[in-house]
C-alpha cells in the first residue's frame, strides 16, 4: 500500500558504530527516529544543543539506566522514558545493563552524530591498523578506564568524558610514520620526539567535536606526576584525574601487549611496575583502584 513502510529483520536506513550503535530507522522532514544501543556500565550524556526548540525523546526498549537529575539519581527500566527540550546543562546518564533505547528527535541530528562518530572511528581504525601491535588498544583502555572511574566513585559526567577520551586517546598516531611506530630497535631522540607529538595531534583532532574537556584530557594522558611527561611537563594537581586514569590504563595495556621490541608482560608483573612508579608517574588512588578492577575480573 502506498505510504506504508514495513521493516523486518533489524532493517535500518543507516547505522554508525562508535562507543554505542546508532541506527536511523525513519525520517520525515525534520523528524527522526533512531535506535540507540549501549553496552552495560557505560557513561553517556545529553548536552545542550544549538537549536533551542530541539526535543529529544528516549524510550527504554531493553535494559536499564541511571540518570542524573540535579542532585538526584533516578533508575529507569524497560518501558520508562524521558525527554529533554531547552536544557541549559549537560544531563549525564549511565547504563546499568546492556540497553536499547528508541531515540526520537524533532530536528535532524543523525547526520551530525554520524559525521563526528564515523570520522573519528575511521581515524581510530587507521591509527590502530598502522601500529600492528595495538589492535583494539583504544577499546581496552576505555574498558579499564571506565572501571577505574567507577571504583573511584567519580561522577557520571566525568565518566562520559573519560569514556570518549580513553577510546580516542591515540587517534593522532595516524599521523606518525609506520616505520617509526613499528620500529624493532631503539628509537632515536628525533624519532621519539615525533612519537610524542601524537597526544597533541589526538587533542587537535578531537577539538570542537565533543565538549572541550575531552580534547584537554587526551592532550594530558602522557603527563606524569613528577613533571617528566609530555607535551607540557605538567605535574601533580595540574594533571586532570581523567588523564591520570588513562595514563595507568594505557601503560598497563602497553605492558601486557606484544610490542615490536619485546614480548608482553604478565599482568602481575605489569601491575608491580605501575606500583613501583606510584608518586613518580602514577596516582596512588588510581593504581590501587585498578588493582581492585583486575582482582574483580580475576585477571589477578
Amino acid at each position: 500500500m502506498e505510504g506504508l513502510i514495513i521493516c523486518k529483520d533489524e532493517k535500518y536506513i543507516d547505522q554508525v558504530r562508535g562507543t554505542s550503535i546508532l541506527s536511523l530507522l525513519a525520517r520525515k522532514d525534520d523528524f527522526e527516529i533512531m535506535l540507540y544501543e549501549f553496552s552495560a556500565e557505560r557513561p553517556n550524556s545529553i548536552t545542550p544543543g544549538n537549536t533551542p526548540d530541539l526535543m529529544e525523546f528516549y524510550y527504554i526498549i531493553e535494559g536499564s539506566i541511571l540518570i542524573e537529575d540535579g542532585d538526584k539519581s533516578i533508575k529507569l527500566y524497560k518501558g520508562d522514558y524521558f525527554y529533554v527540550q531547552g536544557i541549559q546543562d549537560t544531563v549525564p546518564f549511565r547504563t546499568i545493563t546492556n540497553t536499547k533505547m528508541l531515540y526520537v528527535t524533532s530536528k535532524p541530528v543523525y547526520n551530525l552524530l554520524y559525521t563526528y562518530t564515523d570520522e573519528l572511528s575511521s581515524l581510530l581504525k587507521k591509527s590502530e591498523d598502522k601500529d600492528i601491535y595495538t589492535h583494539k588498544h583504544g577499546n581496552r583502555v576505555q574498558d579499564y578506564s571506565v572501571k577505574i572511574a567507577s571504583k573511584l566513585g567519580l561522577s557520571t559526567e566525568i565518566n562520559y568524558a573519560l569514556a570518549l577520551a580513553s577510546l580516542f586517546h591515540d587517534i593522532g598516531k595516524c599521523f606518525i610514520p609506520d616505520e617509526i611506530l613499528n620500529k624493532t630497535s631503539s628509537l632515536s631522540e628525533n624519532e621519539f620526539n615525533y612519537i610524542k607529538n601524537h597526544s597533541t595531534y589526538s587533542s587537535e583532532l578531537l577539538s570542537g567535536k565533543f565538549i572541550d574537556d575531552i580534547s584537554s584530557i587526551v592532550k594530558q594522558h602522557h603527563e606524569r606526576l613528577d613533571g617528566s611527561g609530555y607535551p607540557n611537563g605538567l605535574n601533580k594537581d595540574e594533571i586532570r584525574i581523567e588523564a591520570k586514569i588513562i595514563a595507568v590504563a594505557d601503560s598497563y595495556d602497553a605492558m601486557t601487549s606484544d610490542r615490536a621490541y619485546r614480548k608482553a608482560m604478565d599482568p602481575k608483573t605489569a601491575l608491580e611496575d605501575l606500583k613501583n612508579c606510584i608518586g613518580k608517574y602514577y596516582d596512588e588512588s588510581v593504581v590501587m583502584a585498578f588493582e581492585q578492577v583486575l582482582m574483580d575480573e580475576r585477571i589477578l
